[in-house]
C-alpha cells in the first residue's frame, strides 16, 4: 500500500517544505554532538524519495501559489537549508544541480565569509575539546550543551576564542560571499536568517526586528533577486502577531519548523525536518507527521495563532 499518497489524499497537504542544514561523510566536530547529519548516500535517497512522491518547485513558483492562494494540482515540495554551512556550495549543490532541484539556502549575515560562529557550534567545539582531553564528565557535557544565547560566553572557558579563530581560519566552516554569489548565479535562491541565529523566544521584539531585517539587507546587498526570503532560526516559537506585521512590508515569505502545521500568518509557512534525528530516513518521519497532522485536526489544534 501506497502510505504516502494514502496520507496526501486525505489531510490534502500537497506543498511540502523539508529543511536540513549540511550533508557530509565525516563527523562535523561543531555539530557532531549537536544533531546527526545525513550522509551523501542518505541525502540521495531522501531526494530519490521525494521525487517518486513530489515535484519539485523552485521558491518563485512557491510564492505564486501563495499570492494567487493556489493549490497545486499534484504534490510539490521545495527544499531548503539553514546556517549557510560550506558543505552547500561543496556536495549540496552540484547534487542538486545534477537532479535538476531548485533550493534555498538560509545564511546568517553575521557568520558569512567566517567572521563569528554560532553559540551552538562553538557548543560543539568545547565538548570535543573536552573529549579530548579526557576532561568530560556527563553533566559538564549537559551544562556546555545547554548554554543559551544571553550566556555564551561561558563557552570560551572550555574553548577560547582563539581556538574559536583559528578553527574559522583553518576550517572555514561557512560560505563566503563569493560563493554565496555563484550560487545565486547557479539558480538557487538565497534567503536571510538572522544575524547570529538566536531563540527568537529569548531576546525582545526590537532585537528580533533588527536581526530579521539586518539579515534581509544583506541577502539583497549581495544577491539580485526579488525574493526577500526569512527562516526562523531555531523556532518561530512565540514569535506575535505584531512581528509578522512589521516585517510584511520587507519580506515576501517567511519560515518555522513545525513541520506539518498551519500558520495564521499567512506567508509564514511551516518546514519539515530533514535530518530526521535517530528515525534516520525522510520517509518514516513524513508518515509520522502525516499521523500528527490528522490527529491535531480532529483535535483542533492544527492550526498556529498568534499572540500580540
Amino acid at each position: 500500500m501506497n502510505w504516502i499518497a494514502t496520507f496526501q489524499a486525505i489531510t490534502k497537504q500537497k506543498i511540502l517544505l523539508p529543511f536540513y542544514h549540511t550533508v557530509a561523510e565525516l563527523q562535523l566536530p561543531h555539530i557532531q554532538h549537536l544533531y546527526r547529519m545525513k550522509t551523501v548516500k542518505e541525502f540521495l535517497e531522501d531526494l530519490d524519495f521525494l521525487l517518486k512522491h513530489f515535484e519539485p518547485i523552485s521558491a518563485e513558483m512557491l510564492y505564486h501559489f501563495h499570492v494567487n492562494k493556489m493549490v497545486p494540482q499534484k504534490p510539490v515540495f521545495h527544499l531548503t537549508f539553514d546556517d549557510g554551512l560550506k558543505e552547500i556550495y561543496e556536495i549540496v549543490a552540484p547534487i542538486l544541480l545534477q537532479k535538476g532541484i531548485p533550493a534555498t539556502f538560509f545564511v546568517n549575515s553575521g557568520f558569512v565569509d567566517n567572521k563569528a560562529l554560532f553559540y551552538r557550534y562553538h557548543a560543539s567545539l568545547a565538548v570535543e575539546e573536552l573529549i579530548q582531553k579526557g576532561a568530560l564528565t556527563h553533566g559538564l557535557k549537559t551544562e556546555i550543551l545547554a548554554c543559551s544565547y544571553k550566556d555564551k560566553e561561558s563557552l570560551f572557558q572550555y574553548f577560547s576564542q582563539q581556538q574559536v579563530d583559528a578553527f574559522l581560519s583553518n576550517e572555514k566552516p561557512y560560505l563566503t560571499t563569493e560563493q554565496i554569489k555563484t550560487l545565486s548565479a547557479q539558480g538557487f535562491t538565497i534567503g536571510a536568517h538572522s544575524v547570529d541565529h538566536p531563540y527568537y523566544y529569548e531576546i525582545s521584539l526590537e532585537e528580533q526586528l533588527r536581526q530579521t531585517l539586518s539579515s534581509l539587507e544583506f541577502v539583497s546587498s549581495i544577491v539580485n533577486q526579488k525574493l526577500r526570503l526569512f527562516a526562523f532560526p531555531f523556532t518561530d516559537f512565540k514569535v506575535s502577531q505584531h512581528f509578522f506585521e512589521e516585517i510584511k512590508p520587507f519580506v515576501d515569505l517567511s519560515f518555522g519548523t513545525a513541520n506539518l502545521k498551519k500558520d495564521e500568518v499567512a506567508f509564514n509557512y511551516q518546514r519539515l525536518e530533514g535530518e530526521c534525528g535517530t528515525m534516520r530516513t525522510l520517509e518514516k518521519v513524513l508518515i509520522k507527521e502525516y499521523v500528527k497532522y490528522l490527529l491535531k485536526t480532529f483535535l483542533g489544534k492544527n492550526l498556529i495563532y498568534r499572540k500580540y
